[in-house]
């Protein structure tokens, strides 16, 4: 076992036939076999602080909490790789840790690590691009 965070975000593709996972400690993605539990790397650059995800399609929406960024990442078709097409960022993030997706909008739940007196935890919303 990898020291750290280690799973974090799940999501499902293919109709719920694929479970996707963010692994922080491997900054990495991994596809999972509900049926069976195999899993397997989805190769992409390093994603440093991987925590909340989200799956649209052939697109992987990847908050990194510490970082106060989402990658896009668009899958290919066997789910054995993805590139990041995008990186979202926000005045607004204070360490997301979660996101859905509201039509065209991110809502991301700041989580404000770190913060001595936090007054209270918020849903941000950005653009889904």
């Amino acid at each position: 076992m990898t020291p750290g965070f280690n799973l974090n975000g799940i999501t499902s593709v293919d109709g719920g036939r694929t479970l996707i996972v963010a692994h922080t400690a491997n900054q990495a993605l991994y596809t999972v076999d509900p049926a069976t539990g195999a899993s397997a790397v989805i190769a992409t650059e390093a994603l440093p602080n991987v925590d909340g995800i989200l799956a649209k399609g052939d697109t992987i929406y990847a908050v990194q909490n510490a970082i106060n960024q989402v990658s896009r990442i668009d899958l290919s078709k066997d789910l054995s790789s993805g590139e990041v097409e995008d990186v979202i960022t926000s005045c607004q993030f204070n360490v997301p840790t979660t996101v859905a997706l509201f039509g065209n909008t991110l809502a991301l739940a700041n989580a404000k690590f770190g913060a001595v007196d936090p007054g209270g935890y918020e849903v941000v919303t950005t653009a889904a691009r």
